[in-house]
């Protein structure tokens, strides 16, 4: 496990890349732990590596850095867990010794032991820790919150991107009932509740794998974030549109647009081939169909002007909004990356702006909760095309901005989104 945090922190390598690799080596059950643990000491990484540094004499070697790591899925374990503290010390100790660090075993023990006093003595001093390593942030990204939301909210985000993600599903309406299928989950003994603000939406008490949920190959029920599901509303449509989702994959809101209303022309593009192959299987699962496209939006023309009466803008974005499913994205994210992911925003959407319709709608989508991608993106683009107006969004989730709505990651509820809904004037 150690190894594995250590291949996402010191090498960048993204968690999804890295966990398969860890666990196949792994006996299959210990497997699930690992991958939880991995998660889990991601999701923190900055209070543990700052209490770990308060507890050692002296800063450790670089060339340590695996025992850095082994020290912070103890101390994960200490302070999130259950178990017995002397048998996490030990099992710690052992795994020093299984990655060849026996020189650092006295170093383990001593660390976590003086770990386990101040848990049982409620005396670790995480007050004492700069506001960005109590919400578990990196610098950077604590400093953007802040200036964007204040101090005491970017605190409160970065408490909600620490808890760990609820499993949420969309109910094909065509198909069933939300009622029908709280029904058939019940008689499985699976427990769930409806979302508060997704008509269409159910959010498990426990995560579970999609093969048990009924229904689910035969496109009834799909998986997808309470946020993700407002789209199919926004976007206005209705049968015998031409619609284009520009930046598709995995394919959930293309699926969720095509199961809200049927008879749409629906064009789904993306760049990467693999992920387009993921459209495919889900449109295939739930017996869609797309014309899927393999393309890159802000370089390529994919069909004539005006053609769309819809088009659903999902960019690529900081993913801020949806840490606590892809914690890697703290380690593995720079502050650089902001200008040129920005950048690359602003060339979709003037890509995209010429292939709408007048009179038709443009949806411009986020997970970010950094307003330099959202509402200031959004009002620069306003203020350069005269014929693009923001449609005003009444609606009772997220919270009204200056242009479009901002949601932020709700406890056991949705993870952090963008909307904002543009219409183009028919020119004079």
């Amino acid at each position: 496990m150690a190894e594995g945090v250590l291949q996402v922190v010191d090498r960048g390598r993204s968690l999804d890349s890295v966990l398969p690799e860890i666990t196949g080596r792994a006996q299959a059950a210990h497997r699930s732990v690992i991958q939880a643990m991995s998660y889990e000491v991601l999701r923190h990484y900055e209070r543990l590596a700052w209490w770990r540094d308060q507890l050692l004499d002296r800063p450790l070697n670089p060339r340590a850095a695996e025992v850095g790591m082994l020290l912070l899925v103890g101390l994960e374990r200490l302070s999130g867990s259950r178990r017995e503290p002397s048998r996490v010390v030990n099992a710690a100790v052992h795994a020093a010794r299984e990655l060849n660090h026996n020189w650092a075993t006295g170093l383990v023990n001593a660390v976590l032991r003086r770990a386990v006093r101040q848990v049982q003595a409620d005396e670790v001093p995480f007050d004492q820790a700069p506001m960005a390593v109590r919400a578990r942030l990196p610098d950077w990204l604590f400093g953007m919150l802040a200036a964007d939301w204040g101090e005491a909210r970017a605190l409160e985000i970065g408490d909600r991107l620490a808890t760990h993600p609820p499993m949420t599903l969309r109910v094909n309406a065509s198909e069933e009932s939300v009622d029908d299928y709280l029904a058939r989950l019940a008689e499985q003994s699976i427990e769930a509740r409806p979302t508060r603000y997704a008509s269409h939406g159910i959010a498990l008490d426990t995560p579970l794998d999609v093969e048990r949920l009924p229904g689910f190959h035969q496109g009834v029920v799909s998986v997808q974030d309470e946020a993700a599901q407002l789209v199919a509303d926004l976007m206005g449509l209705e049968p015998g549109q031409r619609v284009l989702d520009a930046c598709c994959a995995p394919g959930g809101k293309t699926l969720a647009m095509l199961d809200a209303v049927p008879g749409l022309e629906m064009m789904a593009v993306d760049v990467d081939v693999t992920r387009l192959a993921r459209v495919q299987d889900n449109l295939e699962r739930a017996g869609r169909f797309a014309e899927l496209v393999c393309a890159d939006i802000a370089t390529q023309t994919i069909d004539r002007p005006e053609s769309f009466d819809r088009i659903l803008a999902d960019v690529p974005c900081s993913a801020t909004g949806v840490i606590r499913r892809h914690p890697d994205i703290k380690r593995l994210r720079r502050p650089e990356d902001l200008a040129t992911l920005v950048g690359r925003q602003r060339e979709i959407v003037e890509r995209l702006w010429p292939l709408l319709r007048p009179g038709g709608r443009l949806v411009y989508a986020t997970c970010s909760i950094l307003k330099r991608e959202n509402a200031k993106q959004v009002e620069a683009f306003l203020r350069d095309h005269p014929d693009a107006v923001a449609l005003p969004m009444e609606a009772d989730w997220g919270e009204a901005q200056s242009v479009g709505r901002q949601l932020f990651p709700e406890v056991e509820g949705h993870d952090g989104f963008y909307y904002a809904v543009l219409e183009k004037r028919a020119q004079a």
